[in-house]
């Protein structure tokens, strides 16, 4: 798509056979802001003045110029991409949301927020292997145990531990 740039604004821009014009409108705003021009000279000389009239009118009126964004969209892929981000993130010992995130704000070349729900100071260790062998206490004893988590399983772990009436430490 053909776009125009301005002030950190983008507009679009596309062109009317019938009308012999092209038209367009800021991206990006709450609001409806149109513009047009017989040339491309005059196209971009209207798009500039479309967003500098925008600007003083969202002044004036206090009103937020750039649009509202919630965060959140979904996004549809093929089972078998999905599959492969399931298995990069698992690999990666993070969320499925995490993995995509971050490839996101690397895309965007912008470095993804911190929302780790875990302080930096702790980091994840490779559980050591086990051997099967019976439980050295019986269920109802005060034993303490020591567990490596995965990052991404750490909120369901205190979820569970919460329910269960656990003691946790870090």
């Amino acid at each position: 798509m053909n776009t125009l740039k301005y002030k950190g604004y983008i507009g679009s821009v596309a062109y009317s056979e019938p009308d012999k014009v092209f038209f367009g409108k800021i991206e990006g705003i709450d609001g409806l802001v149109n513009y047009e021009g017989e040339s491309v000279q005059e196209l971009t000389a209207a798009f500039k003045e479309a967003v500098d009239d925008y600007l003083i009118f969202c002044e004036e009126h206090n009103v937020k110029p750039q649009k509202s964004y919630t965060g959140t969209f979904n996004v549809r892929i093929s089972p078998e991409t999905h599959r492969i981000i399931a298995n990069l993130a698992t690999e990666a010992g993070i969320s499925i949301n995490a993995f995509v995130k971050k490839a996101l704000c690397e895309a965007a070349n912008k470095p993804p927020k911190e929302t780790s729900p875990i302080p930096q100071e702790y980091s994840y260790q490779e559980p050591e292997p086990s051997m099967i062998m019976e439980p050295q206490f019986k269920y109802g004893t005060t034993n303490t145990i020591k567990l490596a988590i995965p990052n991404k399983d750490l909120s369901l772990v205190l979820e569970l531990a919460k329910r269960l009436g656990w003691d946790i430490s870090f």
